[in-house]
């Protein structure tokens, strides 16, 4: 009898007490194998920046491996609840982000902290159009401009490229390719080492980031650098999932959102691209060129209305979004280079 009235006291007091506070729980899918350079540099800070600040209002949980999302189905993945928010490069998804493409424009020289202030203010503004509607994207990741990368061949000029199988990852660096006298090949990057390897490609248009984590000095000897066009990544929700949040839970992630933090990640990266390419040429047993000034200038003039026209070909109003994209780098690289 004793028992049940304590146990009736004990239910009583708990109805009257108000429940305890969960914080909400955000399962983020990297899609990097967990030793990966960007999870240490960018991914994980940032979650423990989150949680740090989180409290009992939002915990971002950092899930690695591509068993959970994949640069194929990173977008997927977070449509379907498997994980709330997701990294993921846009230029391996085109048909759904074909005006975030205009980030991988060759020719338009800028570093990644230039990129990412130039791409944030033009989604900022509205410019990159309604494709990014659905989603929230928390930050964006820029990368450096893509270089030229050949394995047992020399790389001392464009016309290199001829007769050679090069793999790329946009339409852009197809175009490249192509114009050069090489086949450009359609392969995502955590495929391309394999395919290098065996002899199924001859090179890679890729920034030197990639080059660590990948392990493409294994499979690459010659390098040739020229401002080829960058690219774009965003850590991102649905609009909606954000939206479902608490007003406090928003209040953390907006602190740890938009162009300043992308800016930051901009300036983590041409640090991460420049000890990158010291690590390949810390290997030996690699050459790395520049493309002769006279031979850059003349492949983008004849190359860079052709790529200009060619996107405007696939995405509506693309010769005005590019003249724009080169105006915010240009202006971005102007102010970085000032000091601002």
């Amino acid at each position: 009898m004793g028992k049940r009235l304590l146990a009736g006291a004990l239910a009583a007091a708990t109805a009257l007490t108000p429940f305890a506070s969960f914080a909400e729980t955000l399962v983020f899918g990297t899609g990097n194998v967990p030793m990966h350079p960007i999870n240490k540099l960018i991914m994980e800070p940032w979650a423990a920046a989150v949680n740090a600040d989180g409290g009992d209002a939002v915990q971002v949980d950092p899930r690695h491996g591509p068993a959970l999302v994949s640069p194929n189905n990173y977008v997927d993945r977070v449509m379907d609840d498997v994980v709330q928010m997701a990294w993921g490069m846009l230029a391996f998804d085109p048909g759904r982000f074909p005006r975030s493409l205009v980030a991988t424009t060759p020719f338009i020289d800028g570093s990644a902290e230039a990129i990412a202030m130039g791409f944030c203010e033009l989604y900022e503004a509205g410019t990159i159009g309604d494709e990014l509607a659905d989603y929230h994207p928390l930050f964006f990741v820029p990368f450096p401009q893509t270089k030229v990368h050949l394995n047992g061949s020399p790389a001392t000029s464009f016309k290199d490229l001829a007769g050679k199988k090069i793999a790329t990852g946009s339409p852009v660096a197809a175009a490249i390719v192509s114009a050069n006298g090489g086949t450009p090949l359609s392969i995502i990057l955590p495929e391309q080492y394999q395919a290098l390897q065996r002899g199924n490609a001859d090179g890679t248009f890729m920034s030197y980031t990639a080059f660590p984590g990948f392990k493409l000095n294994e499979v690459t000897t010659d390098h040739l650098d020229a401002p080829l066009g960058g690219a774009i990544g965003m850590v991102f929700m649905l609009q909606s999932k954000y939206d479902a949040l608490t007003d406090e839970a928003k209040a953390v992630l907006d602190a740890h959102s938009g162009c300043d933090v992308t800016r930051e990640m901009g300036k983590i990266v041409d640090q991460w691209e420049a000890d990158s390419k010291g690590f390949v040429q810390a290997q030996g047993d690699h050459t790395f060129n520049t493309l002769p000034d006279a031979e850059f200038e003349a492949i983008k003039t004849n190359l860079f209305p052709v790529i200009v026209k060619g996107f405007a070909e696939r995405v509506p109003g693309g010769e005005e979004l590019v003249n724009e994209w080169k105006a915010a780098v240009t202006e971005a690289q102007e102010q970085i280079d000032s000091g601002a």
